[in-house]
């Protein structure tokens, strides 16, 4: 993509600049045309809100150190920039802490989790730095049998949730996040790395067959590059609906990114059951950083119409609060119909929504989540 030489960025030319900035490491000569923009106010002040809202802005830092760039930004900009990059390390330091702790914990009573995401990502060293990724959580994958004992055991160390008992805990995905006082961020314990209905192709059974063991004081297990680059795109593209919203986080897409310098992502199409899906986030990715080697593979109708709807959400936001508005109203009503019709045959379905129908409580905290949905800028 072209960039303007006078006029003011777009969303969408905004967009794929973040995506070429995260990606410099293949764009070095991109230097000058970075600082050129940059020195716009206006442009400068999109730029940085744009990553804020994906997350990036630590690796951002990092690939203007790396490259020279930094010194030649507006000072605001360069100071502002060094500052979000060590307040999230700091922040990553006292989260390996954390893990570390629990791994204490776990490991006393020989459960071995395997760590999912960006802290299992930090761990098994996919990041130039501890500093790069954001995290929202330490995410937690053990095994059936260990699954409410690990729960226990952090619960006895202090951990506790607020999570009304709706549902039958030992069914669920992953058990109520966990939160402690003084801790950097909450923990879940996953029974299941994906939804339900995601574990025919990914389950924890194909993850333990190629998981890496990661001894550093403590003993824990990491997914393999192959089964990060599935996670991501179950991940980004099912269950955050990332496809059906047709708007890609730079966050998911540079963890892609740096997963195809170790790993050869068109491997994984044959282990993924949404196969056209996957297809298009990845020709989008390829499309995004530049680099027609990350992905090769030939274009398709399903991979043009998921570029289009991504073109036309960057160019308005009112076209994608309502397409994502309109997902999500449609996600909402087909799970209420499928727990009703559920409801006629399992005895478990019926109690739960006895339990929510029948406590006040329940109304409150499920208008609350169309509140936040719709109020939402992002």
């Amino acid at each position: 993509m072209q960039f303007p030489n006078f006029l003011i960025m777009t969303n969408k030319e905004l967009f794929f600049f973040a995506a070429k900035c995260l990606s410099l490491d293949d764009h070095p000569d991109f230097k000058e045309e970075i600082i050129r923009i940059i020195s716009d106010e206006t442009n400068s002040q999109n730029f940085v809100r744009l990553c804020s809202n994906h997350l990036v802005l630590p690796v951002i830092y990092l690939k203007f150190i790396s490259h020279d760039i930094l010194p030649h930004l507006p000072n605001g900009l360069a100071e502002f920039l060094v500052e979000v990059y060590h307040l999230n390390l700091n922040r990553n330091e006292k989260i390996l802490k954390q893990v570390q702790e629990i791994m204490y914990h776990l490991n006393k009573h020989e459960i071995y989790p395997t760590l999912l995401k960006g802290t299992g990502n930090i761990l098994d060293n996919l990041y130039s730095s501890t500093g790069e990724r954001m995290i929202g959580d330490i995410d937690l994958l053990v095994s059936e049998d260990d699954y409410l004992r690990a729960a226990q055991i952090l619960e006895n160390d202090g951990y506790f949730h607020d999570n009304p008992d709706y549902f039958e805990v030992k069914d669920m995905k992953h058990y109520p996040r966990l939160f402690k006082k003084g801790m950097p961020v909450d923990v879940e314990i996953h029974r299941l790395p994906v939804r339900i209905e995601y574990t025919k192709m990914y389950n924890t059974d194909l993850i333990d067959q190629e998981k890496k063991a990661i001894n550093i004081g403590f003993s824990c297990f990491v997914l393999s590059d192959k089964h990060k680059v599935i996670h991501n795109f179950i991940h980004s593209q099912l269950s955050d609906k990332g496809y059906s919203y047709g708007l890609v986080p730079l966050r998911d897409l540079y963890d892609l990114y740096l997963l195809t310098k170790r790993t050869d992502i068109s491997q994984t199409i044959p282990f993924i059951q949404h196969k056209s899906k996957a297809i298009s986030y990845f020709l989008f990715a390829r499309k995004a950083f530049n680099v027609p080697d990350l992905f090769p593979h030939h274009e398709t109708l399903t991979s043009r119409l998921f570029a289009i709807k991504n073109d036309l959400n960057l160019r308005s936001y009112t076209i994608y609060r309502t397409n994502k508005s309109l997902v999500y109203m449609t996600d909402r009503i087909n799970k209420y119909l499928m727990q009703i019709v559920k409801s006629f045959y399992s005895g478990e379905m019926r109690r739960s929504l006895i339990r929510r129908l029948s406590n006040r409580h329940w109304y409150k905290n499920h208008i609350y989540t169309y509140v936040d949905f719709f109020s939402r800028k992002k």
